[in-house]
C-alpha cells in the first residue's frame, strides 16, 4: 500500500518537473497522473490536432489554386479557339473570293483566246483541237451519261482488319479511279473535285487529299462514260477487290449507273510549257 500511496503523492517525476519549470511551462497538478502529464505537456494530441489543420488548409489552399489555373487556361484555351475559327472564316472567305477572282479571269482568258485564234484559218484549227481536249483536261464542265461509285468506311459495328481494311485510305481511291478509267471513263470528280491528268491523290497525316484539298468520307466518285461504264467496272479486278473488301470488313461500295451527271471543271488547270504560234 505505501507504494500505491506514494505513487498518487509523487504522481510528477521530479526530474521531468523541474525540466517544465525551467522551459516556462505551466506546472502539472500533481493529482493527474504521470502518463497523462507528459502526454499533455509534450503536446500529443493538441499537436497532431494542429498539424492536421494545418495540412487540411494547405490542402485546400492547393485545391483553390488549382481550380483557379484551371478556370484561367479553359479561359485562354476558348479564347484562343475562337480567334483560330475566326481567322479560318476569315481565310476561307479570302480564298472563295479568290476563287471567284480566278473563275472570272479565266474566263476572260478564254474569250481572248478565241477571239485571237479565230483571227486566222491555223488558229481556228487550234481552236478546234483545244475545244476537243478540253473536257479532257477538265478546263470546263461536261455533262453526260455515267456511273456514280461510292466509297465508306465500314461502319463501326463491323471489326476492321488489323491492315486497316474497313478504312479507305487514297491506295483505295486511286484504284478506283485507275480502274474507271481503264474502263472508259472520259472525266471523273471525287466529292464534287474534278480531276485532271495531272492530279495526285495522297495521304498527310491521316487525311486524303486529291490535289492538295482534303476529302472526307463517304467519297462519291462520278465518272462520265459510255453507258457500259458501271458495268465494265464492277466486273473489273478493281470492282471485284472492292465487293470482297465489303463482305470481309463492311466496307462501303456501291456502284450505280446515271443517265445524267455534271462534272464542274478543275479548279486549277496549269499550263507547264507553250509554244508559239509561227506566222502565218
Amino acid at each position: 500500500m505505501s507504494i500505491l500511496v506514494d505513487l498518487m503523492a509523487n504522481a510528477v517525476d521530479e526530474g521531468y518537473a523541474q525540466a517544465a519549470t525551467r522551459h516556462g511551462t505551466q506546472q502539472v497538478p500533481a493529482d493527474v497522473p504521470s502518463t497523462v502529464a507528459r502526454a499533455s505537456t509534450a503536446g500529443g494530441p493538441g499537436r497532431a490536432a494542429v498539424g492536421a489543420a494545418v495540412a487540411l488548409a494547405l490542402a485546400g489552399a492547393l485545391f483553390a489554386t488549382a481550380a483557379v489555373a484551371t478556370h484561367r487556361g479553359n479561359a485562354a484555351a476558348n479564347r484562343d479557339r475562337r480567334q483560330l475559327v475566326a481567322q479560318v472564316t476569315l481565310q476561307t472567305a479570302a480564298t472563295d473570293e479568290l476563287e471567284r477572282q480566278v473563275s472570272t479571269l479565266g474566263t476572260e482568258v478564254s474569250d481572248a483566246r478565241t477571239s485571237a485564234l479565230s483571227l486566222t484559218d491555223r488558229g481556228a484549227s487550234l481552236l478546234s483541237q483545244i475545244k476537243a481536249l478540253e473536257p479532257l483536261d477538265g478546263a470546263v464542265p461536261v455533262v453526260g451519261t455515267g456511273v456514280r461509285v461510292i466509297l465508306d468506311d465500314a461502319p463501326a459495328s463491323h471489326v476492321a482488319g488489323s491492315d486497316g481494311s474497313g478504312v479507305i485510305v487514297d491506295s483505295d481511291l486511286r484504284a478506283a479511279v485507275n480502274g474507271l478509267w481503264i474502263a472508259g471513263a472520259q472525266a471523273i470528280s471525287i466529292n464534287g473535285q474534278r480531276l485532271t491528268a495531272q492530279t495526285a491523290i495522297r495521304e498527310a497525316g491521316g487525311a486524303i487529299l486529291a490535289d492538295y484539298r482534303p476529302l472526307s468520307p463517304p467519297y462519291t466518285i462520278d465518272a462520265i462514260g459510255p453507258p457500259s461504264l458501271g458495268s465494265t467496272f464492277a466486273a473489273s479486278e478493281t470492282g471485284q477487290l472492292f465487293v470482297t473488301d465489303h463482305q470481309l470488313y463492311g466496307l462501303g461500295f456501291t456502284v450505280d449507273d446515271h443517265q445524267r451527271l455534271t462534272l464542274p471543271s478543275a479548279a486549277n488547270v496549269v499550263v507547264h510549257y507553250a509554244k508559239p504560234l509561227e506566222s502565218p
